[in-house]
């Protein structure tokens, strides 16, 4: 299918930053002499942003989301074309403990998949000034109906789907690939399409929710109406969510993390090894929330991609 972005002539500063953030990272990538390919120029040729799309609007929000997706460019007009075939696909959630961030703050994590040539999309959600942690967790879930709604348009296959986050966006993915019923978030993904999710990359996220905000002096923000922080607690920690039909589980997380302990990768692991379901927990010792060094994060990116074809060979 050939689309053209006619809002990509008014590319916006987020628009601008997002293709910076590209040009930046992969200039500083070190290329053999050998190397014949710009890297660069590669990037650039093979992959189109559809940005800012409306995938839903509540309460005077507009919730928008950005898509990367594998193309060519034509030369003429209608200028780009998607690749053939549905490709894998990767939902990510940014993090900033649900009262900060935007999607365009983690943009370099997600290159090494735009790279892959999979489709990638960034999505935004409410923040706590604005709804309650079920009514994010709600959002989140709506981003992924989106995905699978629009899964034709942008060449996403709806069995390869793998959700992943950092720190509170690491909570959301688990959230948003574990959920069965959402009834109680104020999403209708539930109702309209089965959840079949590859598998979760969980970058540091927070699993026990009462755990992370014990030190908090204000925990009601969690909730915006009259319901007990116990029920807010139950249906928004991932840990109460583990059974033996849940996707693949991926966690990347510091052992000396002070903002998201490591013990929320311990409590989650156990809970996924007591049900006998696939994970992999990476403990990066002596590091913190997400101060990973170029050699650890090579390390981890091997890892996430030994997790994915190993996912993926076994719907073959």
């Amino acid at each position: 299918m050939v689309e053209y972005q006619d809002d990509n002539l008014k590319m916006n500063i987020k628009n601008i930053l997002i293709y910076f953030s590209i040009l930046s990272l992969m200039l500083a990538c070190k290329v053999d002499k050998e190397q014949t390919i710009d890297p660069v120029a590669s990037l650039f040729s093979k992959t189109t942003v559809a940005a800012e799309k409306e995938y839903r609007f509540i309460d005077s929000i507009s919730l928008k989301l950005d898509v990367f997706v594998p193309s060519k460019r034509l030369g003429e007009s209608p200028w780009m074309a998607y690749t053939d075939g549905n490709k894998p696909t990767l939902l990510y959630f940014h993090g900033g403990g649900w009262k900060d961030g935007e999607k365009e703050s983690r943009i370099l994590e997600i290159l090494p998949y735009v790279d892959k040539g999979w489709v990638v999309v960034t999505a935004n959600y409410r923040l706590l000034k604005d709804a309650s942690l079920p009514e994010i967790i709600g959002d989140c879930r709506t981003a992924l109906e989106w995905v699978y709604e629009h899964a034709n348009q942008f060449k996403m296959d709806t069995t390869k789907i793998f959700i992943s986050g950092n720190s509170a966006g690491g909570h959301l993915a688990l959230m948003s690939g574990l959920l069965k019923d959402d009834s109680f978030y104020g999403s209708d993904f539930s109702s309209k399409h089965k959840n079949n999710i590859a598998g979760i990359i969980n970058w540091y996220g927070i699993t026990d929710v009462p755990l992370f905000v014990k030190n908090w002096k204000n925990k009601q923000i969690l909730t915006k109406d009259d319901m007990s922080l116990d029920t807010i607690y139950n249906y928004t920690s991932p840990i109460n969510f583990i059974d033996g039909t849940i996707p693949p589980i991926l966690t990347i997380h510091g052992s000396i993390d002070s903002v998201v302990s490591f013990k929320h990768a311990e409590i989650l692991h156990q809970k996924l090894d007591e049900n006998n379901m696939k994970n992999k927990l990476l403990k990066i010792d002596g590091k913190k929330h997400g101060n990973f060094n170029a050699e650890e994060m090579t390390y981890i990116y091997k890892e996430i991609w030994k997790f994915t074809d190993e996912v993926l060979a076994k719907q073959e």
